[in-house]
């Protein structure tokens, strides 16, 4: 039997959740409608694949955002990707910071996305257009001899 890792369950619950927020924002709102695009919601054998083959096409559909957001008025669309981050205590010319490990991937393949970060202060949601962001924004910090933390 397999040991159940109780803080990867929990940070899948919190992650699910802010996901789950983000999605009824978006539906709540008149003539927008939200639908599931990450990876997580297509079919088992593709998850697999992308698990266990790891190629510059399988880590673009391994970095699908979570939603596409269509406004059936205007025909607007956008690719979703929401994250919970808890507040890293950390200022840099006055600003806070979050721990983006994932953002090269979406700079990479899916720049037009908009990045909805939850969290649990106010405000509780920062939206970030990842057009407006550049490679040279982000800051890194060694970790360890081969291993990065990136913000």
């Amino acid at each position: 039997m397999r040991e159940i890792n109780n803080s990867f369950n929990e940070n899948k619950v919190i992650g699910n959740s802010a996901e789950n927020i983000v999605e009824y924002m978006i539906n709540s709102m008149p003539d927008w409608e939200c639908i599931k695009f990450g990876v997580e919601n297509h079919v088992e054998d593709l998850k697999k694949t992308v698990r266990e083959r790891i190629n510059s096409v399988t880590r673009k559909i391994k970095s699908m955002p979570d939603f596409v957001a269509f406004n059936t008025k205007t025909g607007e669309t956008f690719f979703i990707e929401a994250k919970y981050r808890k507040f890293i205590n950390k200022q840099v010319s006055g600003r806070s910071e979050y721990q983006f490990d994932f953002l090269n991937e979406y700079l990479k393949y899916w720049k037009e996305t908009k990045l909805i970060v939850v969290h649990p202060y106010i405000p509780y949601f920062f939206v970030i257009n990842l057009k407006d962001v550049e490679r040279n924004m982000l800051r890194k910090e060694q970790t360890g001899l081969n291993s990065w933390r990136y913000f």
